[in-house]
């Protein structure tokens, strides 16, 4: 004989599993009228003698459904906002970084090490060049990606003495072009 608490426990699982079949339905059925009136746009805007492209490839209806529950689902929802506000602050992040490169350039030029060699002292230090490339995307799941890119330099120093090697002119041994890949998570830019 069944009391009333397994009872209640019961209904409680039976109004559950009614509640997530009903989202279900409701999900798949706005995916349907989406899909149907896409397509229904679609159709009109073809003009009957516009030749398609080879590069233009067509989706399945399968495929069209899919991308389209993809696109609305409230995870890329809440990726494609974050993603406006990241491609925002991109530009910031990439002047703050580039005053860093600036500010660790004077830092090499400060701790300079002397060698002798063939009677003079030489020292090499590392220096950086202004930001080249500052941009920010998405990945296809929809995660904010930026992406910097700026020139490195090793610069050679030589003089009879390490005041005169600190004044001469440095000389460009190396030259590598750097890009670096950031994540935003968190409300930030991560390196």
């Amino acid at each position: 004989m069944l009391t009333v608490v397994p009872i209640f426990a019961i209904e409680s699982i039976a109004m559950m599993f009614i509640r997530t079949a009903e989202i279900r339905a409701v999900v798949a059925t706005l995916a349907i009228t989406v899909l149907f009136a896409a397509s229904a746009a679609r159709a009109q805007s073809k003009a009957p003698d516009a030749v398609a492209s080879p590069a233009a490839k067509k989706k399945t209806l399968g495929q069209e459904v899919k991308a389209l529950v993809v696109k609305y689902t409230p995870d890329r929802i809440k990726r494609d906002r974050e993603f406006k506000k990241a491609a925002a602050l991109f530009p910031d992040f990439c002047r703050h970084w580039e005053q860093d490169l600036h500010e660790r350039e004077t830092n090499n030029l400060s701790k300079l090490k002397f060698n002798v060699k063939a009677g003079f002292k030489t020292a090499t230090y590392t220096a950086y060049g202004k930001v080249a490339g500052c941009e920010s995307h998405q990945s296809k799941d929809g995660y904010s990606i930026g992406k910097l890119s700026y020139e490195e330099f090793i610069y050679y120093l030589a003089g009879k003495s390490e005041d005169e090697a600190k004044h001469a002119s440095p000389r460009a041994i190396s030259e590598i072009r750097t890009t670096e890949i950031f994540r935003w998570d968190n409300g930030k830019w991560f390196y």
